[in-house]
């Protein structure tokens, strides 16, 4: 679901909630707007939290206002206004503004990211026109509404948040998938030694199999194409929980992980890429082989991987490439594409992948998600 249907589906609700709140206008006060975006960012329900700027509350029917000038704020105004201000652990809320149209009135969506870091909170006190957020006061949202601003949210609540933050709230799956976006936490030497374990919770383990030769079309674009896989088990105490593929391409001089496999119909024409989400299990263990690099580089050869933030990003990307195939079909030929397809030849290989289109797509990709 988009922005666009998930905030109207919240206007017709007629009420408040968890996380959405909505305001007739931008707030005057910005120790009100502060206290606001911490209720909202500490609320613990598992999505993103939305404050709909142009929307009256339930008490006068949520009726959709538009929002005005007055007071109106930029995404980059307040963006700059959380980072002035003194968050505990420089830990701050991520936040994204978009200006949508409903019923042919334009409303403003303060988009706040559901992150693992709550709680959220300052170290110092925040004063604006008399009203203060307080220093080391956590606030949270109970249902539909904010916790005062002089007080602090209950302990269950506040309980709650710490146990996110420390991923106490997870199965053992989703936590292994939240402990490989930190492989700065983990001890391992994929090369030398087989098993790898996390420094504060050393029941999360990885096992790495016996390394067994591979190729594939992206093999080709690095210098040597001798590529090798390892069956890698990722496990709880004794338990496996799931497994995936380690890789090494160039010879063992790049780590990697086995990436996924799309294709793009567009009438008779099969357009095939190999792809990660970086929001899924795989993106995570990407993150852990590359140290959070996402580097594909190895000597003078990249592989033509294209990284998308999740699902959503790939199906709309997918559909862009359908009504505007010909966008694709104008980028240049690559010569260092060229040159692999020559290779795969020579070595009397065969894929469905044409590497030469598989560059095209990355190009297109990277330029659609920069003009997003």
């Amino acid at each position: 679901m988009d922005v666009q249907e998930a905030v109207e589906n919240l206007i017709a609700s007629n009420r408040e909630g968890p996380h959405w709140d909505f305001k007739r206008e931008h707030h005057e006060n910005k120790a009100e707007l502060l206290h606001d975006i911490l209720c909202l960012a500490n609320s613990v329900t598992k999505s993103n939290k939305y404050l709909i700027f142009g929307v009256t509350d339930p008490n006068e029917g949520c009726e959709i206002k538009g929002v005005g000038s007055n007071n109106r704020r930029t995404q980059n105004d307040i963006i700059d206004f959380l980072r002035s201000k003194h968050f505990a652990g420089d830990i701050r809320p991520e936040v994204e503004l978009q200006h949508l149209s409903v019923r042919g009135k334009e409303i403003d969506v303060l988009i706040i990211l559901d992150r693992r870091e709550k709680p959220y909170y300052l170290k110092q006190d925040y004063r604006h026109n008399g009203t203060i957020v307080r220093a080391h006061h956590i606030y949270a949202r109970n249902i539909d509404t904010n916790t005062p601003i002089d007080s602090s949210a209950e302990l269950l609540k506040i309980e709650a948040m710490w146990l996110e933050r420390f991923g106490f709230d997870l199965q053992p799956a989703q936590r292994m998938q939240d402990l490989l976006r930190h492989p700065e936490q983990w001890e391992k030497d994929i090369g030398n030694n087989p098993i790898a374990y996390h420094r504060n919770f050393p029941e999360y383990q990885i096992q790495f199999g016996e390394p067994e030769r591979f190729t594939e079309v992206y093999s080709f674009f690095y210098p040597n194409e001798k590529s090798y896989f390892k069956e890698t088990s990722f496990r709880y105490l004794n338990t496996e929980l799931f497994r995936e593929q380690f890789i090494y391409c160039d010879e063992m001089r790049i780590d990697l992980c086995a990436p996924k496999i799309g294709c793009i119909r567009i009438n008779q024409r099969e357009i095939w890429y190999h792809f990660y989400e970086m929001d899924s299990r795989l993106g995570a263990f990407l993150q852990f082989v590359t140290d959070g690099t996402l580097n594909f580089h190895s000597r003078v050869g990249e592989a033509a991987f294209v990284v998308f933030q999740n699902r959503q990003q790939r199906t709309d990307f997918e559909e862009y490439v359908r009504s505007n195939v010909h966008l694709l079909d104008r980028i240049p030929d690559d010569s260092g594409a060229q040159a692999v397809n020559e290779r795969i030849e020579r070595h009397g290989e065969y894929f469905i992948f044409d590497p030469v289109e598989l560059v095209k797509l990355k190009t297109l990709f990277l330029k659609w998600r920069d003009e997003q």
